[in-house]
């Protein structure tokens, strides 16, 4: 039997994107460790110029190391990076997210070849496992509308629509019947699940949360202006997982609206405020350095940001995407202004998680990953102390925060 190793970069959706393909092998190809692999797979990520070049270098080694592996490339990045990629002869083909199903076909295939489909596919795979995971990514939907003004997504991942109801329903009734009990519910936009199905997100939680043997369900990332009373009522339910990540992206009105963004830092203090209140971690996304991000602009956004209950941030430096329009605004912000800026923000999120922490008087309940590690309710990691290997999910009553910001407990 053949083998083939995928390698993912970026977010959840490229995660359930691989985890689809292995699912679609057949029984003449399996996957397997990089060493063992008669073929690489390349699921790629393009959001940011790092993940480009990570990308490019990952590509560059497996030439160097395996020179006899077949190289396919596909992800996001199939239409700029993939496409350069073949003609180079950096790789041996090329696929788009709609082809996925085809991978058999792509790994068998003799010559040079470029596929890449459509962006109005849905996704109708039906995965089984989750390889070295004890939680699954469920996509409920794919694409986005919100023509945010620097980011490349909808290029690469096509206009929203979401997944049937019945067949996430599906999805995850088999896997937990398969022993999964914590499933994230992932996508481009997530909050838009339904739109174009006359359904809505609560609604699909509230039935994720009926199926036997579910027992935590976690939200991805969802834009401020998706999040309603009925939302926040099934978030608040005890199979939820007590983190919401909310997609600020800036707290300056002037950086927004530049960024053509929906939101507004007085309507998301409101409403992080109110999160807050039902016990919630808070995480988010932050965009530094973008192009009209200025001392005085910055200065202000941090005051801003200080005020909010946040407990977890993810701090992007803004990266020109081609195609974008934020990518033909004049940039002053270097390198290292940016990165000073980014230190700012994380150091003041770490406190604010601390202070959180220090302040929750709730046992911790964590689901073991591998090696005595896993995240708990409110999403941070957890590494448990113990003399014998752990499995399953693990309560902590007392713990404390390391130096890295992780929790370290012990049973």
């Amino acid at each position: 039997m053949k083998t083939v190793y995928f390698k993912t970069f970026g977010c959840r959706s490229n995660l359930y994107d691989t985890q689809a393909m292995i699912a679609n092998l057949g029984d003449n190809w399996q996957s397997a460790d990089i060493d063992k692999a008669d073929a690489i797979v390349v699921n790629s990520c393009t959001v940011t110029n790092s993940a480009d070049s990570a990308v490019r270098a990952f590509i560059r080694r497996m030439r160097r190391e395996k020179p006899n592996a077949k190289i396919i490339f596909t992800g996001c990045g199939a239409s700029s990076l993939g496409k350069k990629a073949l003609k180079e002869g950096a790789i041996d083909g090329v696929f788009g997210h709609s082809e996925k199903t085809r991978i058999v076909e792509f790994l068998s295939e003799k010559a040079p070849f470029e596929e890449l489909g459509k962006l109005d596919h849905i996704d109708e795979t039906i995965i089984d496992s989750f390889e070295g995971k004890t939680r699954a990514f469920i996509k409920i939907q794919e694409g986005c509308d919100f023509d945010c003004s620097y980011c490349v997504i909808p290029q690469v991942r096509g206009r929203a629509r979401s997944m049937p109801k019945e067949a996430i329903l599906k999805q995850i009734a088999y896997l937990a019947d398969s022993g999964f009990e914590e499933f994230i519910l992932t996508g481009t936009n997530t909050g838009g699940y339904g739109r174009d199905r006359g359904e809505n997100i609560a609604d699909l939680i509230a039935s994720i949360g009926a199926i036997n043997g579910v027992r935590r369900v976690r939200l991805g990332s969802i834009e401020p202006v998706q999040i309603d009373d009925r939302l926040l009522d099934i978030c608040a339910a005890p199979f939820m997982a007590k983190h919401l990540h909310i997609a600020l992206q800036h707290t300056s009105d002037s950086v927004l609206a530049a960024m053509n963004r929906r939101n507004r830092v007085e309507s998301d203090r409101a409403l992080l405020e109110k999160v807050a209140k039902l016990g919630f971690a808070i995480g988010s996304d932050y965009i530094v350095g973008f192009p009209n991000e200025n001392d005085e602009i910055f200065s202000v956004a941090i005051d801003n940001l200080r005020l909010l209950p946040l407990t977890h941030i993810h701090v992007f430096p803004f990266s020109p995407r081609e195609g974008t329009s934020a990518a033909k605004m004049k940039n002053n912000n270097n390198g290292t202004l940016v990165d000073q800026r980014r230190k700012i923000i994380l150091e003041i999120i770490d406190r604010k998680r601390r202070d959180f922490y220090e302040k929750n008087i709730a046992p911790l309940s964590v689901l073991i990953e591998k090696n005595n590690s896993g995240l708990d309710q409110f999403f941070t990691r957890a590494h448990i102390k113990s003399d014998r290997l752990l499995n399953g999910w693990i309560t902590l009553d007392r713990y404390e925060i390391d130096e890295t910001g992780a929790i370290v407990g012990k049973v």
